[in-house]
């Protein structure tokens, strides 16, 4: 069963943007959220006054960065667990 799309009204670094997610609104708040904290963040650096397009591009380099790291981890976890389930396989085959 696939989920509803549902359209909302987001306020980003002062522009109007019409998110369309079909993620639970709570979730949707807290990207939202999230990304405008980032980019007044990076905004309020000297280097970046007044350039909003230039700060856009590097908080999407730093969400992809962390995104990448993020699935990195996850897919070195697999491989330790599935590691971990063959000793214990292993280990059940030696005991029976």
């Amino acid at each position: 069963m696939s989920k509803i799309l549902k359209k909302y009204k987001a306020r980003i670094f002062g522009e109007i943007y019409t998110v369309v997610s079909d993620e639970d609104d709570g979730f949707v708040l807290e990207v939202v959220q999230k990304v405008d904290q980032m980019m007044k963040e990076l905004a309020a650096k000297p280097s970046m006054m007044g350039d909003a397009k230039k700060t856009a591009v590097l908080i999407a380099l730093k969400a992809t960065e962390e995104l990448l790291s993020l699935q990195k981890n996850i897919d070195q976890e697999k491989i330790h667990s599935e590691k971990i389930m063959m000793l214990l396989d292993n280990e059940n085959e030696v005991i029976l």
